[in-house]
This record gives C-alpha cells, structure tokens and sequence, in this order.
C-alpha cells in the first residue's frame, strides 16, 4: 500500500470514529467555478455531481480531516502562450472569503494558504507585493487512492487551505469567494505569466490525503517564473527568466551599417536567454545567461555583446565560459572573470569569425547545401555585491549588439545608442539604428525564426516583413511565422 493509500485508508478510519461517523471524506468537484473574468463564487453545498448529497455534517468531516482545514484544489485552466505553455501554467490569488452561517449568524474567514508564492504587480499598482500563486499544466492523469475521488484522472493541480476554527456540522450555509489578481501584464514575467487569461478554473474540495498527493506532484512548478514556495523551502534564490525557462530570444543583424546591404539579415544569428535570480524581497542578487550562434551570413568579424542597463552604484564579480558545440568543458582559457561597475556590458563573443565556421567557409548555415553545424555556446554569471531592486535593472531583451570590427560600427535595435568608446558611430554621428527609410539593422524575434538564405532580401523570404516595417510594429506581428520555405534555411536550434 503506497503512503497515500495510507493516508486515504487513515482518513476513512478517523471518519468512521467520530462524532460524524457517517460522512465520508472522498473529494469531489463543486458545480460552481472560477469564471474567465476572475472571480468565483463558490457553494460548498452544491457538488458537479448532481448524485451527490453534501450535507454540513460532510463538510465538517473534511474539517476535520484537513487538521481543522478545508482544502480545496484548483484546475488551473490557463492560455498556453507567451511564457505560459501546456506544462507550466499559473494564476495569483488577491483574496478569498469563506462565509459560514451557523444558527443565523455569519461567519468570515480570508485567511488563506497556498504552496506557492511570487513577488507580482498588480494593474494599476506601482509597486510589487507577495502574492499567492496557483501553478498547474494541462495534464489530466491526477490519480487518487481513491477512485470516487474528484481528483483520480482528473485535471487539477494547486491546492488552497483554508482555517475554519467553528465546528460546521450545522452549517446552514456556506460559500467560497475567489478572486484571481489582475496583474499589470505591460511589465513582462512574472505578471504576465500569473494573469489569468483563459476559460475557467473549476475547484474541488479534497481529502488531506488527496492534497498532499497533489502537494508533491508540484504540477507546473518547473518552469514557472519567480516561485517563492510557502513553506520557506525557498530559501535560496527563486528565478525570473527571459523569455522564459523553454525558450530563446534571437537577435539578427546586417553588419554593412550604416548601408542597408543586401538585407538578408543572416550576418549574424545569436540567440540568448537571460536568468534573474531574486531573494525573498524580490531584490536581484545574481543575473546569469546561456546562449549559441545560430548563423553566419558573413565576410566580416563580428564581437557579439550583451548589454544589462544598471544603476550607477551597481558592483559585482562576472563569469564567462565558452563551450564548443555539444561539449560540456569550457575552451581553453575559459572561464574569465571580470568585474562589473554599473552597467553590465558583457563581449561574450570576441571573434565569431575565429570560433563559427563551415569548413574553410566563414558562411555557417546560410546555404541551401550546406548540412546544419551547430553553433559555439556561452554561459555567464553575475554575482552581485549588493542586491539591486528589480524594478532599477533594465528591461528585457536588454541591449544585444555588435560591434563589427572591419568598419568599427556598433550594431544595435532600434531605441538603443551607441555605448563603445572607440567605436566610429559617434564620431561620424551614426547614433541611430535605422536607415532613412525606416528599416532596422538588428531585430528581434521568437526561437521559431527561420533566417533568410544568404543574399535573400527578408522582405522576399518574408513578404509580410514590409507591412510589419512600415506600420512602425502595428500590423503583421506574426510576419517572422509565414515564410517563403525555399527562400529560408530550416535550423532546428531550439532542439540544440
């Protein structure tokens, strides 16, 4: 017998030696839910299984079984998109309200419980607060010991717990108010990954056994931004990543700056992903990030650069490796270290002429024969001294460049400015990041980019580029999804 048909069997005996003796503790769903608009108003004594009688002698059990709380799990029921996906999915909670009437008089308790925190800003809000959260996925193979158990192949995941210090046993009625925390989603992770933004949230009322069993499956906790567990065992640090923990930004450049070129934007293909690392006052204490080439397009040498805006008083130690492609030891001379005063400004690759190539070729996947060669990757580490407010570090995707050693041009995106000292931009007042017709030398896009084929202008490999371009952003968002197939070179880096 497992420890949770232990547990099951344990409960059942204690119900069939108290003075509820006749009301069994196997969990079950309410018909009532949280709707999309993120409020629910929940009636204890209203099952969605019609058969059922849930009487207030029944709820008093669970009562009593959950140690003198009534638990409750909830099917997160969330959109998979943006950093939330299919195995990682979350909510916050503002607050709860279970009223109890007893004999005519009201009772109300808001004090609450979840497994699972995060540090989160709510619309409208200026600052950040800590806030329960809900973390689940779309899976539905939840089994319980018991099989008339709401949760046995079902889909729910978190659970809340909540005190009720009154004997319901006569309870007239009683009800559960959830509200889900509207978060200021502008902001990025974590907010936007704890909005609700989807259907429903059904919730059950489950035995203790039930939850833990749902307490150690820890559904969606992978993955999920900033998570502060409730029960202090988050003791180190709790991460923020971007974009997130399963994906990549990807950054392309033309390198003839400040000359349009040939506009296939496959000079050069970086994709980058980048870890916060917070404390319980949501204050940073450690940046890292990971990264590989992707593409070279190129005759030119290229230093490739990750730029972290910080404040001025900003001071900590950082630790840079290089790895070939597929090995786990660093290259010779690695890591280096270095030290970091208020910007982080980071070469991460030096020379990507010298360490990306195709055989004698400096072409790296731009061709429609040549065979994929997986790129160089790095991995960094900043340790701060002090840690620094989330809200005084620079907004992701931070400021990913280039500097371009045979002209001396920096290379950024659009909104950034030049920052080398001994770069040619200032000097010949190129301060800017697009041409004269509004075209950018760097973009940005998602981790299913597929580059242009070496000499293929982007607006041929992706006819939806120009309308994306010259709307300033507004239209065509998803122009980088509708490629000419034969015009692009199929990479499978996310698979690297």
């Amino acid at each position: 017998m497992s420890i949770w048909q232990q547990k099951g069997a344990l409960a059942l005996v204690a119900c069939a030696m108290g003075p509820w003796a006749q009301a069994e503790v196997v969990s079950f769903a309410f018909a009532d839910v949280i709707k999309s608009n993120g409020a629910g108003h929940i009636d204890l004594f209203k099952p969605a299984n019609k058969a059922l009688e849930i009487s207030a002698a029944t709820l008093e059990a669970f009562r009593q079984d959950g140690a003198g709380e009534l638990i409750f799990a909830v099917d997160v029921n969330e959109a998979a998109s943006g950093s939330e996906k299919a195995q990682t999915q979350g909510v916050a909670v503002e607050s709860i309200r279970l009223m109890v009437t007893i004999e005519g008089e009201t009772h109300s308790y808001t004090g609450f419980r979840s497994q699972t925190r995060s540090i989160l800003q709510p619309a409208g809000a200026s600052s950040r607060a800590v806030y329960s959260t809900l973390l689940g996925n779309a899976g539905s193979n939840r089994v319980s010991s018991d099989a008339q158990s709401a949760i046995n192949n079902s889909s729910f995941d978190a659970t809340l717990r909540v005190p009720v210090d009154r004997d319901l046993s006569r309870a007239s009625a009683i009800s559960l108010t959830v509200t889900l925390l509207s978060t200021d989603t502008a902001l990025g992770d974590p907010e936007a990954f704890y909005d609700y933004s989807n259907g429903y949230e059904m919730i059950a009322l489950v035995s203790a056994a039930d939850a833990d069993y749902l307490d150690h499956l820890a559904s969606g906790h992978e993955g999920a931004p900033l998570v502060l567990l409730a029960d202090g065992a988050s003791a180190g640090l709790s991460w923020l990543y971007y974009p997130s923990a399963q994906s990549h930004y990807v950054v392309s450049y033309e390198d003839l700056y400040p000359q349009r070129g040939d506009y296939d934007f496959n000079d050069l293909v970086v994709a980058y992903q980048v870890a916060v690392g917070v404390g319980e006052n949501g204050a940073v204490q450690r940046i890292e990030g990971k990264g590989f080439l992707v593409a070279r397009g190129a005759e030119y040498d290229h230093q490739w650069h990750l730029r972290i805006p910080m404040p001025a008083h900003a001071s900590g130690m950082a630790s840079l490796s290089l790895y070939a492609a597929g090995s786990e030891t660093p290259l010779p001379g690695f890591p280096v270290s270095s030290a970091v005063n208020g910007n982080i400004d980071l070469a991460l690759f030096e020379s990507v002429r010298s360490i990306f190539r195709d055989g004698d070729s400096t072409y790296v996947n731009t061709f429609v024969e040549q065979s994929i060669v997986k790129g160089p990757r790095f991995e960094f580490a900043v340790a701060l001294d002090t840690p620094i407010a989330r809200e005084a570090i620079g907004a992701a995707p931070f400021d990913p460049y280039i500097y371009v050693h045979d002209t001396g041009y920096e290379v950024h995106m659009v909104g950034h400015s030049p920052v080398l000292p001994y770069s040619n931009n200032q000097a010949s007042g190129q301060t800017g990041f697009r041409d004269d017709q509004g075209f950018p030398f760097a973009i940005l896009i998602p981790d299913e980019w597929q580059p242009p084929l070496a000499a293929v202008d982007i607006g041929m490999a992706y006819p939806d580029f120009m309308n994306f371009v010259e709307s300033s952003g507004t239209v065509a968002n998803d122009w980088y999804r509708q490629p000419q197939t034969d015009r692009v070179k199929s990479i499978r880096f996310r698979e690297w």
